[in-house]
């Protein structure tokens, strides 16, 4: 089954849900991860969040909008949240591990356990139609930090490749699941790049120091 277009769930009510709404969506990516969409009833979304029917109906008319309304509510969740964790960091550098942290905690919050393996259409679909989205807040999130190697390197950085392929890295978690090592990998490597982006600026700097 695929998700309803994105727009048949209104972003303005997904951006204002009450703590019913919330719940039901949650309940829903856990019931997902238990049978699938195919197999998903509006019972089983009611079970699962905790809520009656009769509440589930009054904000829901169908299993397939309240399908919509959780792509929309990861999708929405992603971009406000990696602009809060980012939000008034003004060195470069912590702005960047925050973003990393904050980047690796929501795939696996929002990714429960066995949800791929259960409805990979589910996530495949997810995926595909919201990757310009996460794709474009991130660039946001990270355009201080970029600024600053592009600063510290004396050239031009391809915000766009750079973000594509972060979130790309990141994705690929929902297929094979991050190791511990990997995510101290993740964790560390604005760090690593900051090295890098160093040895660069060194090496740059030496022509010029020769021409003098």
């Amino acid at each position: 089954m695929k998700l309803v277009p994105e727009n048949a769930w209104d972003r303005s009510h997904a951006s204002d849900q009450g703590p019913s709404v919330r719940k039901i969506l949650d309940g829903t990516l856990r019931a997902i991860g238990e049978v699938g969409t195919r197999r998903l009833s509006m019972s089983d979304i009611s079970d699962a969040s905790g809520v009656s029917r009769g509440t589930l109906y009054r904000y829901f008319t169908s299993k397939e909008e309240v399908l919509a309304a959780v792509s929309e509510y990861v999708c929405s969740s992603f971009e406000r949240g990696i602009i809060d964790a980012s939000d008034g960091i003004d060195d470069p550098m912590e702005r960047f591990r925050a973003i990393m942290l904050f980047y690796a905690r929501f795939t696996i919050e929002r990714s429960p356990e066995r949800i791929f393996e259960v409805e990979p259409a589910f996530h495949l679909n997810f995926l595909r139609t919201h990757f310009g989205r996460h794709k474009t807040s991130v660039v946001e999130a990270l355009a201080p930090c970029i600024d600053y190697f592009e600063a510290l390197m004396g050239a031009t950085i391809n915000r766009d490749a750079f973000a594509d392929i972060l979130v790309r890295l990141q994705l690929s978690t929902l297929i094979v699941p991050a190791s511990q090592e990997w995510v101290e990998r993740w964790n560390n490597s604005p760090d690593g790049l900051l090295e890098w982006a160093l040895k660069i600026a060194g090496r740059a700097a030496e022509p010029k120091e020769r021409m003098n």
